[in-house]
């Protein structure tokens, strides 16, 4: 004889799966890392990879290695140029915020105005990270 019973037992399965789905339903977002690049020149450059956030309220980071050159690095929506972030200085290697606060769900990308005078252009290096609180 089971003293349990078979209805105590469902629940209780039953409720060990319902935590286990809501433990890894609220696991933090993990942060998303790229590496990025090209060539940018004294006018606004739109590189159109778009990327997807996927941690609500979290950040946007670049670092960028212009040699030396000043540059300025901003996010965009990827379908519409007029919905951007406001002009970050890059280019020194330091990690700068270009963005925080994003929805899940946000599609964005790049766009980025070198110091130098058209059509001269100068290639840049870096890494984006996304998803990310810190």
């Amino acid at each position: 004889m089971n003293p349990l019973g078979t209805t105590t037992r469902r629940l209780l399965v039953t409720s060990a799966g319902l935590a286990a789905s809501l433990a890894l339903a609220t696991a933090p977002a993990q942060a998303t890392t790229a590496n990025v690049g090209g060539q940018v020149g004294g006018s606004n450059t739109y590189y159109g990879t778009a990327r997807t956030i996927t941690a609500d309220g979290s950040h946007l980071y670049l670092r960028a290695d212009s040699g030396g050159i000043a540059m300025k690095a901003f996010w965009y929506k990827c379908s519409d140029r007029s919905v951007r972030g406001t002009d970050r200085e890059v280019g020194s290697g330091a990690r700068q915020r270009l963005g925080s606060g994003f929805r899940a769900g946000t599609v964005f990308c790049l766009g980025a105005a070198a110091d130098v005078v058209s059509p001269h252009r100068i290639s840049w290096t870096g890494t984006l990270n996304w998803n990310v609180y810190s």
